[in-house]
C-alpha cells in the first residue's frame, strides 16, 4: 500500500510539473507571436487593446515565476546561505532572461515607447524555452563534449576566410574598387561564398578572379558540412553514452533486489526523462536486460 501511495503521489506530481511546463510553453509563444503580430500595422491597429492586454497577462505571469524561482533557487544550492543563492540566480544567464522577460514591458506599460530594442529584449523569453526541454540540455552537452572539435573547423574557416579574402582583393580590387577595394570590403565577398548563400550582389568579373571564386566556393561546402558533421557525430555518442547509463542503473537495480519494484520504476522514469530518453528506448533497455538476467540465471540454475 505504502508503494503504491509513493508511486501515486509521485504520478500526480508528474502530472502538476507537465500542466504547469505546458502552460508556460504556452504562454511564452503567445506572448511572443503577440509581440511580432503588433509589427504588423494591419494586425497591431485593429486589436491594439487585445494584444496589450495579452501582453500584460504574460508579463504578470513571468513575473510570478521569477519570484518563485527566486525564492526556490536555495534548494539547488544547498551548501549557500538562502540570499547568496537567490543572489546568484538573479546574476546568473537564465536569472537575467527570465528579469527581462518581463521587465522591458512593464517600462512600456509606464509610459516608455515600444522600440525595437525592447522588443528584441521582450524575445528573450524565447531562451525560456530551453529550460523545458532535454534536447537542449543533450544539446548543451554535445558542444561541450565537441567544443575542441568545433574550435578546430571554426579556426579553419577564419583562416580560410582571410586567404579567400585577400585573393579576391588581389584579383578584382582594380577593376571593382565600390565591392572590392579593400580587404574588410572582400569579406563580405568571402562570408557569403564560404557559406555557400551566394546572394549575388558582388561577384567576380575577371577570369582569375572566377577561377579563384570556383575553388572557394568548392573549399566552402566542406568547411560549413565540418560543424555540421561534428554535432551529428557528437549526438550519436551522447545518445550513446545516455543508454548505456541507463543500462548501467537498471543492471545495478535489478542486481540489488532481484526484480524492480514499482519505486524502481518510478526513479527509471525520473531518470529516462532526465537523460532525454523516449520512453520506448527505455522500455527497450529495461525488456533486454530482464531478458539478459533471466537466461543468466537458468544457466546458472542448470549448472
Amino acid at each position: 500500500m505504502r508503494a503504491k501511495a509513493i508511486e501515486l503521489k509521485k504520478k500526480q506530481g508528474s502530472l502538476t510539473e507537465k500542466i504547469f511546463t505546458g502552460a508556460i510553453i504556452f504562454v511564452i509563444f503567445g506572448s511572443s507571436m503577440c509581440l511580432v503580430l503588433q509589427t504588423e500595422p494591419t494586425i497591431g491597429e485593429k486589436f491594439k487593446h487585445q494584444l496589450v492586454i495579452v501582453e500584460a497577462i504574460a508579463s504578470l505571469i513571468f513575473l510570478l515565476e521569477y519570484l518563485f524561482r527566486i525564492w526556490k533557487s536555495p534548494v539547488n544550492a544547498p551548501g549557500l546561505d538562502p540570499w547568496k543563492a537567490r543572489i546568484r540566480y538573479a546574476l546568473s544567464f537564465m536569472g537575467l532572461v527570465d528579469l527581462f522577460s518581463f521587465l522591458p514591458s512593464f517600462v512600456v506599460f509606464f509610459g516608455r515607447n515600444q522600440t525595437p530594442q525592447l522588443m528584441l529584449l521582450q524575445l528573450l523569453r524565447l531562451i525560456k524555452l530551453t529550460r523545458y526541454s532535454m534536447a537542449f540540455d543533450l544539446l548543451a552537452d554535445v558542444l561541450k563534449d565537441e567544443k575542441d572539435s568545433l574550435l578546430v573547423s571554426i579556426m579553419l574557416m577564419f583562416i580560410v576566410l582571410i586567404f579567400s579574402s585577400v585573393g579576391i582583393y588581389i584579383f578584382e580590387s582594380d577593376v571593382q574598387p565600390g565591392a572590392f577595394g579593400s580587404i574588410p570590403k572582400a569579406m563580405w565577398w568571402a562570408i557569403v561564398t564560404l557559406t555557400t548563400v551566394g546572394y549575388g550582389d558582388v561577384t567576380p568579373v575577371t577570369v582569375p578572379g572566377r577561377v579563384f571564386a570556383t575553388f572557394i566556393t568548392i573549399a566552402g561546402v566542406g568547411l560549413v558540412s565540418l560543424p555540421a558533421g561534428i554535432i551529428a557525430s557528437g549526438f550519436t555518442e551522447q545518445l550513446r553514452l545516455r543508454r548505456e547509463r541507463f543500462q548501467l542503473e537498471v543492471e545495478q537495480m535489478i542486481d540489488e533486489e532481484g526484480q524492480l519494484t514499482s519505486e524502481d520504476l518510478g526513479q527509471l522514469e525520473e531518470d529516462r526523462r532526465k537523460l532525454g530518453l523516449t520512453e520506448d528506448n527505455a522500455r527497450l533497455i529495461i525488456n533486454q536486460v530482464k531478458q539478459r538476467e533471466q537466461l543468466m540465471q537458468r544457466e546458472l540454475r542448470k549448472r
